[in-house]
């Protein structure tokens, strides 16, 4: 294009001093408006309003969240813990990144960027870069060669001058100043030729020095990521191991279990057939034992049966007396306990009686007789005690004379009346001993009479006979005189009680001992009956029973000792300083014991 212009232009005539001037002035004019037009261009935007556009903030709100958001879904990837935030307070922020995930995962992206790459370069008007090289240098050649738009405007302006010269035959005027002109256009687009290729080559060396930065880099990443990986490989390795390990020890234990189970079920077994051999045999020796029994019973081993019904009847005596002592001691404690009641009760002073009363319900709660007898006791009573015969009657001689003083008082009197009765009481003379009546001085005379005799129950009954102002007068002392009776009641209750059961008690056993000892009187004489007496002839053969029997004995003995020291080593093979529970322990020792008595009577056998 530019040969083809300079070649039209050698065509035209030279330039003229004319042309050259109004070359000058139509450049300087053109400048100037563009100056101009420049100056306008930019003091327009001063003069425009600025106007709230809500399209324009909307599309600003709207890309900076689409960015924000991206930029918080990038970092989420890269993040696990941000990642777990991001998702768990975002609205659909979990769809979006798995969403992301699933299109990395794809290549979306890596596409995607090289699709944006080749799409920037078309646009900014740069080389596309090549997949092998960052920037070759025939690539370089083309961009340097190619027309500047500068050179291009400058190249049609001089073609419309030198047009513009032709027309107006101006032509040799101005052919100087046009081809210097072109010489300097030429120089021009050569020194933005030589500038071109200078940025180039310093392009070209920012170029190689990021390649080898990245290389490095890239190698770097790479080494550090194959320790990594190593690193990763030993690790795993070794969690290999352990785990093969792990697994090989859990086998081994479980093999081991699963043979100690075997063997010990297989033991258990062994142990099950040996008991049922064991019995087996034993029920067997136990026959055979029998058959024996059963021929000696004509002799001293036919009164072992009689012997066992005599240690069974001795039992149920023993057991009886054993009831009868029991009762015996209760009835002792409580004869005890109320004797100490009734020697409080006879003192001739007031003596409380709290502890005896304490000491009966503790010791008969459960008897119904004395729990009666003492429900009717109040505890006043016991604390404060109760008079005794003595003091009831010193304290009746007062009250007489009480009484007597208010003897002739109506009921309905008033003081004159209990005036005139203590004058007329001096008058009267006093009755004395066992006289008949129904005055008060010969009630008065016969309490004192019993009184004297120690009764105080036909004296409170006498005393009690008394109305109006004398009974009112006397009823204190009959109170007292009552308490002191119930309480004297009260102890002699459960001893009656008491002594009418141990007499029933002593008649029923003496009659049923009685019964005992004739029924065994009458069996004696069977058992007898048909025994044979000893023969001295024989007494060798029983002394060699005898002396059979006494080593049975011991041979037993010593089996039960034994037997235990079995059990007590199968219970060290078995749990070491574990005991068995009680009934394997006993089966054991009955196993054990059983077989060892097998063992020793197949020896003494032979």
């Amino acid at each position: 294009m530019r040969k083809q212009r300079f070649a039209s232009n050698e065509k035209a005539a030279k330039p003229t001093p004319t042309t050259h001037n109004v070359d000058n002035k139509k450049i300087s004019e053109v400048t100037e408006s563009k100056a101009s037009n420049q100056t306008q261009e930019v003091a327009t935007p001063t003069q425009k309003k600025n106007k709230f556009k809500f399209g324009k903030f909307l599309f600003q709100i709207t890309l900076l969240g689409g960015i924000t958001y991206g930029g918080a879904v990038y970092f989420s990837l890269n993040n696990d813990k941000f990642r777990d935030y991001f998702t768990e307070h975002i609205y659909g922020a979990k769809q979006v990144v798995e969403y992301t995930e699933d299109l990395q995962t794809q290549g979306f992206f890596y596409d995607m960027k090289k699709k944006m790459k080749q799409i920037s370069y078309r646009y900014i008007g740069l080389p596309k870069p090549s997949e092998d090289s960052i920037s070759p240098s025939n690539k370089i050649y083309e961009l340097a060669n190619k027309e500047n738009p500068i050179i291009r405007k400058l190249s049609g302006t001089l073609k419309q001058l030198d047009t513009f010269m032709i027309n107006h035959d101006v032509k040799n005027a101005g052919r100087k100043i046009l081809s210097q002109a072109r010489d300097e256009l030429n120089e021009l687009s050569k020194n933005i030729d030589q500038i071109k290729a200078e940025d180039q080559d310093l392009l070209q060396k920012k170029l190689d020095e990021q390649k080898e930065k990245f290389n490095q880099i890239i190698a770097n990443y790479e080494n550090s990521m194959e320790e990594h990986i190593k690193d990763k490989e030993i690790a795993l390795m070794k969690q290999f191991d352990q785990e093969k390990h792990d697994l090989y020890q859990q086998h081994h234990e479980q093999l081991n279990s699963e043979l100690s189970h075997q063997a010990s079920k297989h033991k258990e077994e062994l142990e099950n057939e040996l008991v049922r051999q064991a019995v087996d045999m034993q029920r067997r020796w136990v026959k055979d034992v029998m058959i024996m029994v059963e021929k000696e019973r004509s002799g001293r081993l036919a009164r072992l049966d009689y012997i066992n019904k005599r240690l069974k009847t001795l039992e149920r005596f023993c057991i009886s007396n054993t009831d009868n002592l029991d009762a015996i001691i209760k009835v002792h404690r409580l004869w005890c306990t109320l004797k100490s009641l009734q020697n409080v009760i006879e003192q001739p002073h007031r003596t409380p009686f709290i502890d005896q009363i304490v000491a009966l319900r503790r010791f008969f709660s459960t008897d119904e007789v004395v729990s009666a007898v003492l429900s009717t006791i109040d505890d006043s009573v016991a604390i404060n005690g109760v008079d005794s015969i003595s003091d009831l009657s010193k304290r009746f001689n007062t009250v007489r004379e009480e009484v007597r003083r208010a003897s002739l008082v109506p009921e309905d009197g008033g003081v004159l009346s209990h005036l005139l009765s203590l004058v007329l009481s001096k008058i009267l003379f006093r009755k004395h001993g066992l006289v008949d009546g129904n005055d008060v001085e010969a009630i008065l005379a016969r309490v004192q009479y019993y009184l004297n005799k120690n009764d105080l129950d036909t004296a409170t009954r006498e005393l009690n006979q008394l109305e109006g102002w004398p009974k009112k007068l006397a009823n204190d002392w009959i109170t007292s005189a009552r308490n002191h009776l119930e309480i004297k009641q009260a102890i002699e209750i459960p001893i009656l009680s008491r002594s009418r059961g141990i007499e029933r008690r002593i008649d029923d056993a003496k009659s049923e001992y009685r019964a005992r000892r004739a029924i065994n009187i009458e069996k004696k004489k069977l058992v007898n009956k048909d025994r044979i007496k000893v023969d001295f002839t024989t007494i060798d053969i029983e002394r060699k029973l005898r002396k059979i029997a006494t080593r049975g004995v011991i041979q037993l003995f010593n089996a039960i000792h034994m037997s235990q020291k079995i059990v007590d080593n199968s219970i060290k093979e078995a749990g070491g300083k574990q005991r068995l529970t009680t009934k394997e322990a006993k089966d054991g020792k009955v196993q054990s014991f059983v077989a060892y008595v097998i063992f020793r009577f197949c020896q003494f056998c032979r």
